[in-house]
């Protein structure tokens, strides 16, 4: 699964639905594991982004990172566009998370059809 989809707030939603479901001991051992992975791969994804905003932003005379009202790290031009150039491939590279089958999840879980279409890499028919 890409990166970017681990990122999508409307993934990590349905995720967040689907562990508080009702299933079977077994699926919530398997769930609790995806979501471990999950959490995981975001981490390593907030760190490494982290990491180049201090490489990539601008920095005031002590070597600070400039700060804009919103708090947020100010980019010369040239430098936001090599920033969003490495975080675009970085999204695009797959994340090996583990799946469930959809009949793993019992008769008791409910998900609407677009919450299972944002879970479609982690739920397989």
């Amino acid at each position: 699964m890409k990166l970017s989809k681990l990122v999508d707030p409307s993934f990590q939603a349905a995720l967040r639905k689907l562990a508080s479901q009702d299933v079977p001991l077994r699926s919530a051992f398997k769930l609790k594991g995806m979501i471990k992975q999950v959490n995981d791969a975001l981490a390593k994804y907030d760190e490494v982004r982290t990491d180049a905003l201090k490489r990539y932003g601008d920095k005031d005379e002590k070597g600070e990172l400039v700060l804009d009202e919103n708090r947020s790290v100010k980019l010369s031009e040239d430098n936001a566009q090599n920033f969003v150039k490495e975080l675009n491939e970085l999204l695009n590279d797959g994340v090996e998370i583990s799946n469930l089958k959809i009949a793993e999840l019992g008769d008791k879980a409910a998900l609407t059809t677009s919450e299972l279409m944002l879970l479609e890499d982690v739920i397989l028919d």
